[in-house]
Order: C-alpha cells, then structure tokens, then sequence
C-alpha cells in the first residue's frame, strides 16, 4: 500500500470516528499518558496541519492555533483537507524540512499517516467508537514505525517501550505492541 492510499483510507475512518464523538468525550482520558479525548484530537490536527505545511515549504507557527475552536469536526476536517491538498505527487517525489528533519515527501505522508491510525486506536479504546482499521492499513503503520522508531532505546517521550505480542499476532495486534500499547487492554 502506498502512503497516499493509506492516508485517504486512515483519514476516512478517523473522520467517521470524530463524527461519532459526543460532548461527553471531550475529558475521557486516552491510553496516551495525559491526555483526553481533546488533547489527542488536538495533537492529530496539529500534527497533520504541521504536516501539510512542512509539504508546501513552510514553517510551523511559533503559536499553534486552537485547532479544535470550532469543534472536533470541524478541525479535523480542515486539517485532513490542508493535507490531502498537500500530498501533491510532486510534493510526495521530493525532500522537505519537516519538524523531525529533512525527509522525502512520501515518507512524511506516511509517518503522518502512521501516527493518526495509530491514534485512531486510541480514540476507539477511549470512547468505545469502533476504529475500522484494516489488516492491510495495520501493517502499513507497522512497515511505516520499524525504520523511523527503533524498538530499543525509548524514552517513553512519544513511544513507550514496545509490547512483545506473538511474531503471528494480528497486524494490528503487532502494530499495537510495536508503538508501546497494549493489545489487549
């Protein structure tokens, strides 16, 4: 799969997902350490604008805005759309200056889209709201993540350490493990 399939098919089931979100899920708490259903949604519209930005040469804000000040929907819509607007074939065929460092396009788009599917799961076991993601999507993140983060050495800033699953596990049982989060929680 490449990464501009596996963003559309991840931005429609994460925009499936937020529009099922309620006022009552703002203040879950996610499996991502402090943060709630609001923090979360906020780090992947920022993420993807900032994304989207570093594919059309420019810098990301000293401030970042509230991207969520006209509702999760809303935000999360506008940031999928900079995306996909961005994610042009001559972006994705060359280097950009992004906020982890100078990457080809195509691998910005797919460390993106990694990070949201990944995060997809966290909104589903936050909120109960099914996530929908594919075998096919689930080894994408995986493929995306080994290179980018190795398994030894975390920190815990960003990525806890991994979670042995079985080398047969589901893909997005392995994606699970891989990215600090466990399975079957």
């Amino acid at each position: 799969m490449d990464a501009t399939t596996a963003m559309n098919q991840t931005n429609t089931l994460v925009t499936t997902m937020i529009a099922s979100l309620t006022p009552e899920h703002r203040e879950m708490a996610t499996p991502c350490d402090q943060w709630t259903v609001h923090d979360l949604l906020g780090h992947m519209c920022g993420g993807v604008q900032k994304m989207a930005g570093g594919l059309q040469g420019q810098a990301p804000a000293a401030d970042a805005p509230d991207f969520l000040a006209d509702g999760p929907l809303a935000g999360w819509t506008a940031a999928r759309a900079a995306l996909e607007a961005a994610a042009t074939p001559e972006a994705l065929a060359t280097t950009h200056e992004m906020p982890f460092g100078k990457v080809p396009g195509e691998m910005a788009v797919a460390v993106i889209t990694a990070d949201i599917l990944t995060h997809a799961w966290d909104l589903g076991q936050a909120t109960g709201i099914k996530h929908g993601i594919s075998d096919e999507l689930a080894d994408f993140g995986l493929q995306t993540w080994m290179p980018v983060v190795p398994a030894e050495g975390r920190t815990g800033d960003g990525f806890k350490a991994a979670v042995i699953v079985a080398a047969n596990a589901a893909p997005l049982d392995r994606l699970l493990g891989y990215t600090g989060r466990n399975p079957s929680s």
